[in-house]
């Protein structure tokens, strides 16, 4: 048996289909274009890629008809991220982190996949000054986080019509191996850019902003531990770090960490509508979830890999 992962090369995709392999099932990774990616490698036998765009519904039928019968559950995470690039293309872009679930929620019900899970995002909360339990309504305050908050309405309700297994697990920041600082989003690129050999830092707000940024593979373990669960009492988990640090701090303590000096000009204010973080409180109680990485062994981590990729 194994499982699809849309989205599978994709920065916390790749570490989804990496720990699939590593607790020995196979991964078929669906997407529009491969990347070699070093911590893959050693699984080549249990990782399948396969071609398919979830905007093309024959494209992702193809995929479930030619491994009918294998396909034992699906982790949905091929999608656009946030960031101020959404607003740019928005129709194309909505329709990406819309319709291409419903696209796969059909094709999971009408091949009979009944575990499906969707990697949403903190942003269905919307503009918040505290860090929401899932008990907190999705109130999304942009176009990227309407987008999520819709794809899950979706799954719920194919739940509820057609008794398919949702499961959501909403993250928040994820940072690490698999993207280069510069390949993300800006904000991204000013905490982790020293990384790369930046050396000074210009923002025109975010001096008041507090965030909390999950190691990736924390972020995967997650992702799965909802997956496998046998049963659960929700559908809806959050899944962070629970350590926050103000933008100011975190660019200098990445910088410490890292051993890169950083010259940093952040003007007063906010940066973005989102809260510090989120509640994971359900996760760790129901599920026993636990962070292995805290930012210092991340980033170290991340420096690595990027030596070794760059």
């Amino acid at each position: 048996m194994a499982i699809l992962v849309t989205g599978g090369l994709g920065h916390i995709g790749s570490w989804v289909s990496h720990e699939i392999a590593r607790q020995g099932t196979t991964a078929i990774v669906a997407g529009r274009s491969r990347r070699r990616l070093s911590y893959l490698e050693g699984f080549a036998d249990q990782i399948e890629f396969v071609s398919a765009d979830v905007l093309d519904y024959a494209s992702v039928c193809r995929v479930f008809k030619e491994h009918e019968g294998r396909i034992e559950g699906i982790v949905h995470i091929a999608g656009l991220m946030g960031g101020p690039h959404f607003a740019t293309k928005p129709q194309h872009h909505i329709r990406i982190n819309t319709m291409g679930t419903v696209d796969m929620l059909e094709a999971a019900r009408t091949f009979g996949v009944q575990r499906f899970v969707y990697v949403s995002s903190g942003a269905v909360y919307g503009p918040r000054d505290d860090s929401p339990s899932e008990s907190a309504p999705m109130t999304p305050g942009d176009l990227y986080g309407a987008a999520k908050a819709s794809a899950e309405f979706f799954g719920l309700q194919y739940a509820n019509e057609f008794g398919l297994d949702f499961r959501a697990v909403r993250v928040y920041f994820a940072y690490g191996p698999g993207r280069f600082p510069s390949e993300l989003y800006p904000l991204y690129q000013a905490i982790f850019g020293c990384l790369e050999g930046r050396t000074r830092v210009e923002l025109p707000a975010g001096s008041d902003q507090a965030v909390d940024f999950t190691y990736v593979r924390d972020i995967a373990r997650a992702i799965l531990m909802v997956y496998h669960a046998p049963t659960l009492k929700h559908r809806q988990y959050n899944a962070t770090s629970g350590a926050c640090y103000s933008l100011p701090e975190l660019i200098q303590e990445v910088s410490r960490i890292s051993g890169r000096r950083v010259e940093v000009s952040i003007g007063p204010g906010k940066i973005m509508p989102r809260g510090p973080s989120l509640d994971s409180t359900r996760l760790r109680e129901e599920l026993g979830f636990a962070p292995q990485y805290d930012l210092e062994r991340g980033v170290r981590e991340y420096v690595e890999w990027i030596g070794e990729a760059g």
